[in-house]
């Protein structure tokens, strides 16, 4: 080994799946845009996925965990442990940077046993937020306390994650650093169009209408339905309006049997996933996002890049991307006719819709992968 390569710090990056979720699009963006004059990045993660193969191709290495990908029961999290121990000491990271709720605990606790110098935990969000029973989210708040506190530091996504977590000596040791993030090409608005009717030819009659659209898994926490009601309460217009929900999830069957029942189903269009659906943002008048916890709204970050208005629930981390009447509208959440009167005032207001989703992409802009990582760095040295 190089004298230069010796002064590397190792940085190694633990999460738990290979799927390609906000987290690890996370851990990719920061592993491929780290100092590499400076760091040497390491992924580890529970089996082989997107993620794993998206990284082979930029030449970042990996390690396979085995025991990592599967829910973890008590049995489970100790064969999970152990493997992670055998990889800790082989490894000899600087740096053990550590995503996601189970990997999180689980690298927290085997770093701090093994004397990893420097342990970063990235809070992306907290199960505790989540609709479970009051024992549940206690037991769970539990748990990722314990992680902050194993932890030298956390990384939280948004001021909300902070302030949910306000148990004693948890906040000092929290830091915010919004996610930075691109889109890469975006098509034009006609030919964004042009492409999704051929995902879904079911909107071609429809390539002139006025179009809204929601990008987010069919789950409760999102509140489809809410967005429903409030769009079918919209007054009709000159030019027709579509609401395209694009994403799949447990919801579709509920959120069909509600577009039968209210016979909408020329006015409500489901697409299933669209891969790197962020790409054709500049087909819609207006982004529309209902959820009831959100904690900070990569979509809303990628709107806001392509030039799409927004209106969206004042939940979570949104506020940290929505400032209210200067970068979009938010609404209270399962507020059915707040958000029909937000989504009408935007819809008849050209100008207004304009001014916000500018002053939105100013501000997204700025928030750059390379200024995430640079600030990220920054906690790997101190």
């Amino acid at each position: 080994m190089s004298n230069h390569q010796s002064h590397k710090k190792k940085v190694l990056y633990l999460i738990t799946k290979s799927n390609w979720g906000g987290a690890q699009r996370y851990v990719y963006d920061l592993a491929t845009t780290l100092d590499k004059g400076a760091f040497e990045p390491v992924v580890a993660m529970g089996g082989e996925g997107i993620l794993s193969e998206m990284l082979h191709n930029a030449g970042i290495r990996t390690i396979i965990l085995d025991e990592m990908k599967n829910k973890l029961s008590l049995s489970q999290a100790r064969k999970a442990m152990r493997e992670l121990r055998t990889v800790l000491k082989h490894e000899r990271p600087d740096v053990l940077h550590v995503n996601s709720s189970t990997a999180g605990l689980v690298g927290a606790l085997v770093g701090h046993t093994t004397r990893v110098p420097h342990i970063i935990f990235t809070a992306h969000g907290w199960a505790f937020n989540e609709d479970r029973p009051l024992w549940q989210r206690l037991i769970i708040k539990t748990l990722h306390y314990v992680t902050v506190l194993l932890s030298d530091r956390t990384i939280a996504v948004s001021r909300a994650i902070v302030s949910q977590m306000n148990w004693p000596f948890a906040q000092r040791k929290m830091k915010v650093i919004n996610p930075g993030r691109t889109i890469g090409v975006t098509y034009e608005r006609t030919e964004a169009r042009e492409k999704l009717i051929g995902f879904c030819p079911e909107l071609a009659p429809y390539q002139h209408d006025t179009w809204l659209v929601t990008i987010a898994e069919l789950h409760p926490i999102k509140r489809h339905l809410v967005l429903l009601d409030a769009f079918r309460q919209l007054p009709t217009s000159d030019k027709p309006l579509r609401l395209i929900l694009i994403g799949e999830g447990k919801e579709r069957a509920r959120i069909e049997t509600y577009i039968a029942t209210h016979h909408l189903e020329n006015r409500v269009i489901l697409t299933g996933n669209i891969t790197e659906a962020a790409r054709f943002l500049k087909a819609f008048d207006l982004f529309v996002l209902a959820s009831k916890s959100e904690s900070y709204g990569y979509v809303l970050h990628e709107a806001g890049l392509a030039g799409v208005p927004i209106v969206a629930t004042n939940v979570g981390g949104i506020p940290d991307i929505i400032e209210q009447h200067k970068t979009g509208l938010l609404v209270p959440p399962d507020n059915a006719p707040a958000l029909e009167t937000a989504m009408h005032s935007l819809l008849v207001d050209d100008m207004q819709k304009a001014a916000y989703a500018t002053a939105l992409q100013t501000e997204v802009m700025s928030r750059s992968v390379v200024k995430m990582a640079r600030q990220t760095e920054s906690l790997y040295t101190n």
